[in-house]
């Protein structure tokens, strides 16, 4: 059944249940105020379930997809630092080529990839020195493609398996001092977006399960210092942890922003210029104070180890 079929027998069942309830209520014992205010709850509850239902079946292509845990091979980048067996410079290209050909020898060819790894700076631009933003980049970006041009062949040549990206919920609106990092995570929500879209239209691998998952404020070393401002929402990484395991045991390809109360953050460019101005005001004391660690050394460390 194509999605436009779908959409139209749930829509015709919806409106027919719909008007069965607005003319029950609509009585003498109810009033009409009753029959009006169940049409509406109820036409919302139905745009609400449609929406959710037609967003599930295009974020997966209209397919199935069938994981076996006790086979799968689960790749998480940025987890070097108490969960990972690997150290690899992400922005090292041929370094990450070798890593991934032990990691092969080893384990075996990864099937589910979790594209974690980040760095977050918390300097203004005109502040920030040049090897901030390169590593920023190097890392959020470059780091990002790299991985995936490493692992997702495999995948899309199988047609089975899931890559997920950890964006940010910055990625929606830049916040002053982070700039870089903001810019870095729009870029890996637009790369979600385009490799979501190449593994239908490119590889023909509907199967492969494309998700992103943008949180709020994770309690990590790297965000040390930073401010609570309205609109952010502070995650433990157990949460995330276990919020990132839901998505991949779901089967099911994904767009995520975390907690959902700051959801509303994907909205931000389709609202009057006043809005966002107002919204970066609030929160422009975020960064004031961030301690973040010196992963600019600790990348020039592990290219001296070359």
């Amino acid at each position: 059944m194509s999605a436009k079929d779908f959409a139209d027998r749930f829509t015709a069942k919806g409106c027919a249940i719909l008007s069965a309830a607005g003319s029950f209520l609509k009585n003498e014992q109810f009033g009409s105020w009753a029959g009006t205010g169940a049409l509406t709850c109820g036409a919302a509850l139905a745009i609400y379930s449609l929406n959710k239902i037609l967003s599930i079946r295009a974020l997966n292509h209209g397919t199935r997809a069938i994981f076996d845990w006790s086979k799968e091979i689960v790749l998480v980048t940025g987890g070097s630092g108490g969960i990972g067996g690997e150290t690899c410079n992400l922005m090292d290209y041929q370094q990450l080529q070798g890593v991934a050909a032990k990691i092969r020898r080893e384990v075996g060819e990864p099937t589910v990839i979790v594209a974690n790894a980040g760095i977050c700076r918390g300097k203004p631009i005109l502040k920030a020195e040049q090897k901030d933003i390169q590593v920023t980049f190097g890392v959020n970006t470059l780091g990002l493609l790299w991985t995936a041009k490493t692992f997702l062949p495999a995948l899309a040549s199988h047609n089975h398996g899931h890559f997920l990206v950890v964006a940010s919920q910055t990625g929606y609106m830049a916040t002053a001092g982070a700039t870089d990092y903001c810019s870095s995570k729009a870029a890996a929500i637009s790369i979600y977006e385009g490799l979501h879209s190449e593994m239908k239209h490119v590889h023909k691998a509907s199967a492969v399960r494309i998700s992103c998952i943008s949180p709020s404020h994770v309690q990590t070393a790297m965000f040390d210092g930073i401010q609570s401002v309205p609109g952010m929402a502070s995650l433990t990484p157990q949460y995330l942890a276990k919020t990132i395991e839901g998505i991949l045991k779901s089967g099911r390809a994904q767009n995520l922003v975390v907690p959902a109360s700051v959801g509303l953050s994907t909205l931000v460019r389709t609202l009057p210029d006043w809005i966002r101005v107002f919204l970066q005001d609030s929160a422009a004391g975020a960064f004031n104070n961030l301690k973040p660690r010196d992963d600019v050394a600790k990348s020039s460390e592990v290219n001296d180890e070359k």
